[in-house]
């Protein structure tokens, strides 16, 4: 019986170790998101997220995020979103400023598609007005509690990206008048501040790994936020407001994703009466 115990073990834990390795392999997930808007006559507008890469200083993590938005770029999405924690655990990382240009100058290799950006919790934790720069320095739209207008040939898109609300950070904005016939769509990074009392429409958010680590009828242990756990994980609806949660590409704490995917998102989303 102790040998059959053992081997029990053994071939879980085998199992669970390729699971794992799996899981922490971004995939492309594509996904259809109908918003009411009676603004204006039908459109479908389509956006890649990312979210969450916890980038360490690792060569070949970056090589692999580079190869990532080459993957990215040839999908040829109209827009680009970034949702926050894009480095490793600060106290692992000797050169930070280093750390920040090169992620920003990756994220510009997908020039001429548009981007925009907003940070997180990490990027807090590790000087966010640096971040700030960093982004800028590239000519990213990194927004903090802003908006800003992006143009492709297509659209007109407002986008409107939220300060972090895990981190105190959020200050909820409204879209300006010159949005009101346009797309209009907001970023943040926790989606707890998806739920201020005064945002509506479409919001894509970050930050919950979709739990990271999830068992079957008991869902996650912990999940760092204050959002509505039917928000924790991809798309949730209400009257007011449309969420999308991405699982993210990275990890945070452990190199685990159990019962979850590491992944991008590809957004086909039909807005209109």
């Amino acid at each position: 019986m102790k040998v059959l115990s053992f081997l029990i073990i053994v071939t879980s834990l085998a199992v669970l170790f390729f699971v794992n390795l799996g899981n922490l392999t971004p995939e492309r997930n594509d996904i259809t998101i109908v918003v009411k808007d009676n603004s204006f006559e039908n459109k479908i507008i389509k956006i890649a997220v990312v979210g969450d890469p916890h980038l360490s200083k690792n060569k070949n993590a970056l090589l692999s995020f580079a190869e990532l938005m080459e993957d990215i770029k040839s999908a040829q999405p109209d827009l680009v979103v970034f949702v926050g924690d894009y480095t490793d655990n600060p106290s692992n990382i000797s050169n930070m400023s280093q750390h920040r240009s090169k992620i920003a100058k990756t994220i510009s290799s997908l020039d001429p598609i548009k981007t925009a950006i907003v940070l997180g919790n990490y990027e807090t934790w590790s000087d966010a007005n640096k971040w700030y720069l960093s982004f800028s320095d590239e000519k990213l739209n990194i927004l903090e509690n802003e908006i800003a207008l992006i143009k492709n040939k297509k659209n007109n898109i407002c986008v409107r990206g939220l300060g972090d609300f895990y981190t105190n950070r959020f200050m909820y904005i409204p879209f300006p008048e010159k949005c009101k016939e346009m797309v209009k769509i907001t970023l943040t990074h926790d989606p707890a501040g998806a739920f201020h009392k005064d945002v509506t429409g479409l919001v894509i958010s970050g930050h919950t790994h979709c739990g990271q680590i999830r068992f079957p009828l008991i869902g996650s242990l912990w999940v760092p936020t204050e959002a509505p756990s039917k928000a924790h994980c991809g798309l949730y609806k209400d009257s007011q407001r449309t969420v999308f949660t991405t699982s993210g590409i990275g990890t945070a704490l452990l190199p685990l994703r159990i019962g979850t995917q590491a992944q991008w998102d590809f957004l086909t989303i039909e807005i209109g009466s």
